[in-house]
């Protein structure tokens, strides 16, 4: 039997044609299963015993968290929330119905007409200013300089580190929503529809123009003024002159507040829509569906992250994502150049605010802080472990030449 076996192995290569080499059997590549893990792990998360009396303020080590009384006429509490580690680093009893604004060593809350600066590390008052109207709004801080608007029109600003009122503007309507800094000026989206630039050290109007509908979210650049409006358009303005550069209609309102890059601008808006456009001429570049409503504008998370892509077999390196907060418990990642999905994290409830970001956080420190509708904060950091790629051969077997 075994000659029979040697005669036929003999007879099937001699048919070979001359030179012919015998043919090599190639081991496949094993294929990925299942979507790509998560590059964001959940380092830690805090709840509170009665619900947030608004949303929260931030500075890079800390949320200041403003709750409401266990019942109807009771005080509530701040508390300040380590970002590290999601412990409680002090409490005092304060009644606030706007989100508290820190910069400095201080965190800021406003309550009528009154205005409190307390020391970030301990809580402790630092001083006291009267805003000679209740205020309408958060009260807002950039470079030293803290904001109030008031309900009659009025525009204050007061020096952070003290509280000295430096000048006082008639605007003839409250802020509409958070005012955009650049270069030397401010700009301010007023509730009766109009953006006004002013002079941040003295109030002075430069520039005033009447909108077709109030603003929902505005970013300010160095060149230009990006805000979305009420009847669902996005458009830009020059900086120096409130001169219309391009705008785009959209199928829903803005969500949050876009951002930008050197190339792009980049904004959600409620017909469930991710979009970059080029940052000089407001041209589509790409758009991404999104698979829920989103809870806030896109968030940029820079730094490397490597994932394995949804669409290839191959890992994908990122220096520059775009995190979307849906109206879920999901957060999904972007890539900032081609808008491919590229990542998700799982919050531990209901998206219900807009995350912050840690901008100057080391790599090892969460860097993502979410906000639940429940009020639960929770911390996100970079996966550090090694992620599972595909085999390109299978193990113990050697591919001949």
């Amino acid at each position: 039997m075994a000659q029979f076996f040697t005669l036929l192995l003999t007879g099937w290569l001699a048919a070979l044609p001359a030179g012919a080499p015998a043919q090599q059997v190639q081991p496949k590549p094993l294929e990925t299963v299942g979507p790509p893990p998560a590059s964001l792990d959940a380092r830690w998360v805090t709840s509170f015993a009665t619900p947030p009396a608004a949303a929260p303020g931030f500075d890079e080590t800390t949320a200041y968290v403003a709750l409401k009384g266990p019942a109807d006429g009771e005080p509530g509490q701040l508390i300040a929330v380590d970002l590290d580690r999601g412990t409680i680093r002090w409490r005092v009893a304060l009644t606030a119905a706007f989100a508290p604004a820190a910069g400095g060593g201080l965190v800021f809350t406003v309550s009528g007409d009154s205005i409190e600066a307390r020391d970030a590390r301990s809580g402790a008052t630092r001083w006291r200013a009267a805003l000679a109207g209740d205020a309408s709004g958060p009260l807002y801080f950039d470079t030293g300089w803290l904001l109030a608007s008031t309900v009659s029109g009025d525009l204050a600003a007061f020096r952070a580190s003290d509280g000295t009122a430096v000048w006082r503007r008639q605007l003839g309507a409250p802020l509409g929503g958070p005012p955009g800094p650049a270069l030397d000026r401010l700009f301010l989206p007023l509730t009766d529809g109009r953006l006004v630039s002013v002079l941040l050290t003295t109030g002075e109007t430069v520039w005033e123009r009447k909108l077709s509908a109030p603003v929902t979210g505005l970013l300010a650049l160095e060149e230009q003024i990006v805000f979305g409006t009420a009847d669902k358009a996005l458009t830009s303005v020059d900086v120096r002159r409130g001169r219309q550069r391009w705008t785009r209609k959209l199928g829903g309102d803005l969500a949050g507040i876009p951002t930008a890059d050197d190339k792009r601008i980049y904004f959600a808006s409620r017909d469930n829509l991710l979009r970059a456009v080029d940052r000089g001429s407001g041209n589509l570049r790409w758009k991404a569906d999104l698979a829920a409503r989103p809870a806030g504008g896109p968030l940029r998370f820079t730094g490397a992250l490597t994932i394995v892509s949804t669409e290839a077999d191959e890992p994908l390196r990122l220096t520059d994502a775009l995190m979307m907060p849906l109206v879920s418990s999901q957060i999904i990642g972007f890539d900032a150049e081609t808008g491919r999905q590229a990542m998700a994290a799982t919050a531990a409830g209901e998206i219900g605010l807009q995350p912050y970001v840690r901008r100057d956080a080391r790599q090892t420190q969460p860097r993502i802080i979410t906000v639940s509708r429940e009020g639960q904060l929770q911390g996100f950091g970079r996966r550090f472990e090694p992620l599972p790629l595909p085999l390109t051969e299978l193990p113990g077997i050697v591919s001949l030449p």
